[in-house]
This record gives structure tokens, C-alpha cells and sequence, in this order.
């Protein structure tokens, strides 16, 4: 079992002056052997400020360089990082910190959100700001620190917690998704065996998801670095800076929403021939547009994927050649799925051409533990041993899964059960439809 750390440590053994991280902002580019020697010296100085191993710490930053670098720093250190959106409100960010028993945080150089962050977290907690100090908060260019000083690579169990995610609920705060330490190197291996990302030097991957996304922090971030690449840091999204980007450093790889991709496509100065260098694209989190998935498997370089999960089971179902079936999924190397009658247990299947609740086997290792402090809501997810994803499919006689819709959104008219989304697909057909969006109302 490897932790994050590890996997750059062994990136860093077998090609220690191959290029590793580049950032666009400073244009400062770490070889795998500089960047070791950068988290250590971070490692170094969060220890010195009392950061120990199974600590919580958050993160609430966008996908900046420092970013990466301060959660394999709290990797080497065994502490465990709480990476939250950055773009809440300081008053939920606050109540995270609060709920989810965190004992340090790295911001950005805020003064509300650090007078929000030093009053809920313990007296004497670690509090550093990218970008310079700020009220409560220290500079985080000074948490450095000699790394002959730091204890001996800690050895945690499979069953330790290795980070928190949240979800974006859609009341209240976002729950945290705690990942155990056997979560990792499976979330990073199933992009070679459903998406064809092959280990090696000769990836170079763009990212521009959120680093506190799991896409953004285990399908770009730690794969990339993990498979022994060259991640080029986009600290925001701008889409002609990402075109810009991928043409310049001939990037192999990206992995993002729809709504980015689209946006790169409607560009000043874009060009599918300036994507001409990628070898796998892929996309998840949304559904996508037809002809936007077909432009780009006919234009953009490499194969284009469709890989289906949540921050709670990472990669559960995939497609490999989503043209003709964008909506068209079959279970992963690490999945067993099924679909179910709602409302019924796991062994309620639904029959070919039915709908059903997808569930996913939850004692594969890339499924979450539970939600942080939350057990009345990990109970309600997880139960028999499968996760209770509240998505609705169609069984296929192939075996494959068409996805629907979700259980919560469903629309009850006549008698029949109706999906948002199919009535959308029919409503945009109109040449006076820009965009619609269905909700339904009791009557």
C-alpha cells in the first residue's frame, strides 16, 4: 500500500531529474528530486508549528502550486488534509472546520476568512496564508524548515484516514468524505485500466479542476505525478489560457467537466488543431452535449472517455467510446454495480429495459470509510455493504447501464415516472431554446 507521498518519492527514485511541476504564475519548474526536497522542506516547517501525524488539516485554496505541494507535505507528515472549497463563504468554511474536528488550515491571504478560521480553530493551531500574512495568519513562504529534522516516515494502516473531500450538498454544509489510506493508489490505477493512461515520463498533463475536486487532485494532480509526469499547474480556469497552454507544452492529457471543454471551444483564437498533442481526454462529473463530444473525438487529438463517479467511489462505471451512447456506461476494473427496484434491497434487481437505483459494491478499495462525523448520513449510503448512489439507470441486455437521472429529481405526471432530462432534450431541440432546465411542481 502506498500513500501519496510514496508514489512521489518513487516517481522521484526512478526519474529524479525529470520535470515534475510547473507553475503559471512563476513560471518555476521542480525536477521530481527539487520537488522532494520542496515537501520535505514544507514537511519540515509545518512540523515545527505542531502539525502531527493524523492531524486534520484544511486546505481551502485554489488549484495553486502551493496547493499540491502543501498536501504532500502533510502526506510526509502522516497528517491528514481537509481540502475544501475555496469558494465558500468564510462563515461555512468556518462551520467545516468546526463540524469536522480540524486542527490547522492553509488560506489564501484573506482577512475575513482568517478572523473566521482563528476563531474556531484550537489555541495554537497552525494557521498559514498563501500569498502573505493576514491578521491571524502567518505567511505561509515562511513554514519551512530542515528536513533532517523530520521523524522517520510514518507507516499508517490501510484503514487510516489520508484525506477528506466534500461534497456539494445541496442544503446545509457539504458533507466530508473521509478516504482511507488504502483509497489511494487505486484511485490513481484505474486510469490505466478504463481510461489508457499509460505510466511514464511522456505524460504531461494541464490542470485547471479544482484541486479540492477528486478529478482535479487524484485524476490530474496525483496520477500525473504518481505515473511519473509533468503536471502543468492553471491556477484558474481562463479558456484561451487553456488552449494557450495545451499548445505550448504539447499536453498528453486532461481530465475535466464538460462545461470547461465547452468553454475552450467558444475561445478567442481556438483552433482544434492546437489540441493536436493529446493522447486521453476525459470527462466526468456532467452530462455532456452530443455534438460537443463529437467535435472533440473528431478534431482534438487522442481518445475521448466517459467516466462516471462521485468524490464518495471515485471511477465506478466508464465508457470507452461515448460518441454514438454519451449517456452509456459499463462497471470498471474495481467495480461491481447493480440496478435495483427503488426502494428494494441489493438483491431487488430490475430486469433488461428497467429502470433502477444504481448501487456500487462498497468494499472495493477505492470506496470512501464514511462521512466525517456524519454516521445518521453515511447509514443512509451505505448499507448491506453497497453504496446507495441515487442515480437512476436502465439495465441494457449487454449488461451495460444507461444513466437517467437521479432519484430525488424525479417527476411524477400521470402516473409515470418522468426525468428532467429527457423533457430538456426535447425543449432544446427548439430553434428558440438556448438552454432549458425542468423542475417540477406539485399540481
Amino acid at each position: 500500500m502506498q500513500t501519496a507521498y510514496d508514489l512521489i518519492w518513487l516517481s522521484a527514485e526512478r526519474t529524479p531529474d525529470h520535470l515534475a511541476l510547473v507553475d503559471d504564475l512563476t513560471e518555476r519548474a521542480l525536477s521530481y528530486r527539487a520537488l522532494i526536497e520542496e515537501i520535505d522542506a514544507v514537511a519540515a516547517g509545518l512540523a515545527e508549528r505542531g502539525v502531527t501525524a493524523g492531524q486534520r488539516v484544511a486546505t481551502a485554496l485554489p488549484g495553486l502550486f502551493d496547493h499540491g505541494v502543501v498536501t504532500l507535505a502533510l502526506q510526509r507528515l502522516g497528517a491528514v488534509p481537509a481540502l475544501m472549497n475555496f469558494r465558500l463563504d468564510a462563515a461555512d468554511i468556518a462551520g467545516l472546520i468546526r463540524q469536522g474536528g480540524i486542527g490547522g488550515a492553509v488560506i489564501p491571504s484573506d482577512p475575513d476568512l482568517a478572523a473566521a478560521m482563528a476563531g474556531e480553530l484550537p489555541d495554537g493551531a497552525p494557521l498559514l496564508a498563501v500569498g502573505g500574512a493576514v491578521g491571524p495568519a502567518s505567511d505561509y513562504a515562511a513554514c519551512r524548515g530542515d528536513p533532517a529534522q523530520l521523524l522517520p516516515l510514518p507507516r499508517p494502516g490501510r484503514e487510516d484516514e489520508a484525506f477528506i473531500f466534500y461534497t456539494s450538498g445541496t442544503t446545509g454544509l457539504p458533507k466530508g468524505v473521509v478516504l482511507a489510506q488504502r483509497t489511494t493508489e487505486h484511485r490513481i490505477l484505474w486510469l490505466s485500466t478504463q481510461a489508457g493512461l499509460r505510466h511514464g515520463n511522456h505524460n504531461r498533463a494541464l490542470g485547471f479542476m479544482p484541486l479540492s475536486h477528486a478529478i482535479g487532485y487524484y485524476g490530474v494532480f496525483l496520477a500525473t505525478l504518481g505515473l511519473g509526469g509533468t503536471y502543468y499547474v492553471m491556477s484558474a480556469f481562463q479558456p484561451q489560457k487553456a488552449v494557450e497552454m495545451a499548445e505550448r507544452y504539447a499536453i498528453t492529457y486532461m481530465f475535466a467537466i464538460p462545461t470547461l471543454y465547452h468553454a475552450m471551444t467558444m475561445a478567442p483564437g481556438y483552433a482544434p488543431e492546437r489540441l493536436a498533442s493529446l493522447e486521453v481526454v476525459l470527462y466526468g462529473g456532467a452530462a455532456i452535449e452530443p455534438e460537443l463530444v463529437r467535435h472533440m473525438d473528431d478534431n482534438w487529438g487522442g481518445t475521448v472517455r466517459h467516466i462516471y463517479g462521485t468524490t464518495e467511489t471515485m471511477c465506478s462505471l466508464y465508457n470507452p467510446d461515448p460518441v454514438e451512447a454519451p449517456a452509456k456506461l459499463r462497471p470498471g476494473f474495481y467495480s461491481r454495480t447493480r440496478a435495483i427496484q427503488l426502494g428494494g434491497g441489493p438483491d431487488d434487481l430490475v430486469a433488461a429495459g428497467e429502470e433502477g437505483e444504481l448501487i456500487i459494491d462498497a468494499t472495493a478499495d477505492t470506496i470512501f470509510s464514511g462521512y466525517l462525523n456524519r454516521p445518521e448520513a453515511s447509514a443512509k449510503k451505505m448499507k448491506d455493504g453497497w453504496y446507495w448512489s441515487g442515480d437512476i439507470v436502465v439495465a441494457e441486455p449487454d449488461g451495460d447501464l444507461t444513466l437517467c437521472g437521479r432519484v430525488d429529481d424525479m417527476i411524477r405526471s400521470g402516473g409515470e415516472s418522468l426525468h428532467p432530462e429527457e423533457v430538456e432534450a426535447v425543449l432544446d431541440l427548439h430553434p428558440g431554446v438556448a438552454e432549458s432546465s425542468v423542475i417540477g411542481l406539485d399540481d
